[in-house]
């Protein structure tokens, strides 16, 4: 047998039963979130009066993402995830400091994810749940429903770690 497939073997036999242990349910957290894609425009005022004002279009990405974000295991948005969005909120709302112009929202797409770990123990509608939080909870602070479309991709797009996943 060479060496290579015996140390496989080996790793194998060590790691079993440590699928869902709490360091790779820890590892594995960055994948638990739901992202935020925001178009839109801000309107030029025109440079002379009555000409034509001209829109700008602006596109704005935000995440909740972790255990700040989720439990484990749970669609319910944490003071961590809340604190993110109320940022995209009022940057929607009230721009920033060199460009205090708000922001005309045409679409915001929401998308929810899960972690592998959380698909293995039965919980397959984790990631829409998370969208359909976060849309209310976007909604209850004067967004527009009619404007989000949600979408829920479990763990299909997983985020690169930057430490050892054991798998």
């Amino acid at each position: 047998m060479k060496p290579s497939t015996l140390g496989a073997i080996a790793m194998t036999a060590l790691l079993t039963g440590c699928a869902v242990s709490p360091e790779l349910v820890s590892c594995l957290q960055p994948n638990r979130r739901v992202a935020i894609e925001v178009t839109g425009a801000k309107i030029k005022p025109p440079a002379t009066p009555g000409g034509k004002a001209a829109k700008e279009n602006v596109l704005l990405k935000t995440m909740a993402q972790g255990d700040s974000a989720f439990d484990h295991g749970s669609a319910m948005l944490k003071a961590g995830g809340k604190a993110e969005f109320d940022k995209l909120v009022d940057l929607l709302n009230n721009g920033v400091k060199k460009d205090p112009r708000p922001t005309e929202v045409n679409s915001i797409i929401i998308t929810g994810h899960a972690d592998r770990t959380e698909l293995e123990s039965g919980k397959a509608d984790l990631d829409e749940e998370r969208a359909r939080n976060v849309q209310s909870y976007l909604t209850a602070k004067g967004l527009n429903p009619k404007l989000m479309f949600w979408e829920g991709k479990d763990a299909r797009e997983p985020i690169p770690v930057t430490k050892f996943c054991v798998d």
